[in-house]
């Protein structure tokens, strides 16, 4: 009897580890706040810690230009402190709104799709019409986004820990 309980347990939650990792629409539905930030090479900041750790490009350039780590980490702290207020909300009808995101600040809206197989979320900004895919997974219960640098050469790649809100 033992065997088959541990039998049916163990089933169970391989099934539920793997229901947790799969991005749809369903899964990011909600409100999500920023845990952790990461530039890669430039800046890891956790917003639940309130850590900021400075990568190799950054503590290059400070270097470069004669500046102290520590004082650019406590700066940058002040700076990265609106990050903490970032939420992503996205509706079941496909809309979604972003508020903190925009460096004017503000509420950005559009529409979202999810395309399940390569687990790539694409947003559609309202007003400027700008797309934007998005790389997802779940891991430790976290909503993983997994942003290209941008159009400038070089830019570091952005890789944001979203917490679900509680509501």
């Amino acid at each position: 009897m033992k065997k088959i309980i541990l039998s049916v347990f163990m089933v169970a939650t391989i099934f539920a580890a793997q229901a947790q990792t799969k991005v749809t629409k369903t899964a990011i539905t909600g409100k999500w706040g920023l845990a952790v930030m990461n530039m890669e090479g430039m800046i890891y900041y956790d917003v639940e810690k309130d850590s900021l750790a400075l990568g190799s490009k950054m503590l290059e350039q400070l270097a470069s230009m004669g500046q102290d780590s520590a004082a650019a980490v406590e700066m940058m702290k002040g700076q990265l402190g609106a990050v903490k207020e970032m939420s992503f909300e996205f509706n079941e009808d496909g809309s979604y709104s972003m508020e903190g995101a925009n460096p004017g600040g503000g509420v950005e809206i559009g529409t979202y799709n999810v395309d399940e197989a390569t687990e790539t979320l694409t947003t559609t900004a309202k007003k400027s019409g700008e797309k934007q895919e998005i790389k997802a997974s779940f891991k430790d219960g976290k909503l993983i986004f997994n942003m290209p640098g941008g159009s400038q050469p070089g830019a570091p790649n952005v890789i944001m820990h979203l917490r679900k809100a509680k509501i």
